[in-house]
């Protein structure tokens, strides 16, 4: 199973869910994506949200942390 991990900053217990997720990566793939980081940067790429949908899609789990 595919886990898709988006990083918003806006769950406050996020690590308890990282620490699930790793634990989760010994017999599903988990992909983490930090949308936080990305949203602070001054000018954003199309490229990065074309990437971020993708593997969306391609999830069978989308977390949002």
């Amino acid at each position: 199973m595919k886990i898709v991990e988006l990083h918003t900053g806006l769950f406050p217990d996020a690590q308890t869910v990282v620490a699930a997720l790793r634990q989760a990566e010994t017999t599903h793939r988990v992909e983490s994506i930090d949308l936080a980081a990305y949203l602070r940067r001054q000018e954003p790429e199309a490229e990065f949200w074309d990437r971020a949908i993708a593997s969306i899609l391609e999830s069978d789990l989308a977390i949002t942390l």
